[in-house]
């Protein structure tokens, strides 16, 4: 029994103490136990550039008959030239990745009355392309073979490329963040001591270099190879850095 009125004591006592809290807004602790922080919080950024080492050709073939099946069919021939062609470019069949297959109804109008003229195949491939030596190849000879859907290339690097460029943007991010912080604290006639939090920003943002839709109708009508341009690509990284003094 004398253990039970203790319990209930020491409940009414710490119920007393919260109530106190909650209605004067004084701290648990004293002043000189719980000091102030005091802090610089700044962001810091930066960015690499490097040259792309992979570029992505998405091309594809259109064809057309009033039959569904014979559409199927000279596309079937046309994309299998294709292949031939990439093969012989050394581009092995797990860089070739079908993004589009599709099948649908042509109608022709006239006077607000549709008519089926018949169906158009489409079928758009991606090649990963590992040399950009043969990035041109890759487009002239394909649309020899019966490539006639527009194309478009980008640009990009290996996975291990761009993380090691990324660590890269990452550790200048720190080094700005530090170059702010000791700017402010001068100024402000502080000293700050190390880092008492960083904290990594989103993940890597990769800016393409470029991305080109090109005329079929061009490239097949021009002798010379196509031109293509890689460019530069660039990744950047941010951090936020908090500084204590």
């Amino acid at each position: 029994m004398k253990k039970m009125s203790f319990s209930i004591k020491s409940v009414l006592i710490m119920i007393a103490l919260f109530s106190a809290i909650l209605t004067t807004g004084a701290p648990a602790f004293s002043a000189e136990q719980v000091k102030e922080r005091k802090s610089i919080t700044v962001q810091g950024s930066s960015s690499v550039t490097a040259a792309p080492t992979i570029a992505y050709v998405s091309i594809g073939v259109t064809t057309f008959n009033k039959n569904a099946a014979t559409a199927q069919s000279e596309n079937a021939v046309k994309m299998d030239r294709v292949y031939k062609t990439l093969a012989s470019l050394g581009i092995k069949k797990d860089k070739i990745k079908t993004v589009n297959y599709n099948i649908s109804p042509r109608y022709d109008y006239k006077n607000n009355v549709a008519t089926l003229a018949g169906y158009n195949v489409i079928n758009s491939i991606r090649v990963t392309v590992m040399d950009l030596k043969k990035v041109s190849d890759v487009l002239d000879m394909t649309v020899k073979e019966g490539v006639n859907q527009s194309n478009s290339i980008s640009f990009g690097v290996t996975d291990e490329e761009r993380n090691r460029l990324y660590l890269q943007a990452l550790s200048q991010a720190v080094v700005n963040a530090k170059e702010k912080a000791n700017t402010i604290a001068t100024a402000a006639g502080i000293t700050i001591s190390k880092p008492a939090n960083i904290i990594e920003g989103s993940s890597a943002h990769f800016v393409q270099p470029n991305y080109r839709a090109m005329d079929m109708a061009k490239m097949a009508s021009e002798a010379a190879p196509t031109p293509i341009s890689e460019g530069e690509m660039t990744i950047g990284a941010n951090v936020t850095v908090i500084y204590d003094y």
